[in-house]
């Protein structure tokens, strides 16, 4: 993703609420010694996030169905994507 959001540690700990609420919209990476070093996420997309590790298979374990499903299957725009997520971040049900 180009539009991150990042800020060093220094600027995290100076301005930590306005940092918070940035990431309940999209997530914030925290660099530290010019290196990516933690990104902060909503509680909601850390949850789908979580979901999604307790999710996971091996490919090889997919039927012929799902793995035609994944190969059709198309990845959102960055936009649709912070859309998406923001209404996740409102509390309200986002729409596919």
């Amino acid at each position: 993703m180009s539009d991150d959001t990042r800020v060093t540690s220094v600027e995290l700990h100076k301005q930590l609420g306005r940092t918070i609420d940035q990431a309940r919209i999209a997530p914030v990476i925290v660099t530290k010694h010019d290196r990516d070093h933690v990104v902060i996420v909503s509680a909601e997309q850390y949850a789908v996030m979580a979901a999604a590790l307790r999710q996971v298979r091996r490919t090889g374990s997919l039927s012929e169905a799902e793995r035609a499903a994944v190969a059709a299957a198309e990845v959102p725009d960055e936009a649709v994507q912070r859309r998406y997520l923001a209404a996740l971040a409102a509390g309200i049900e986002p729409q596919p």
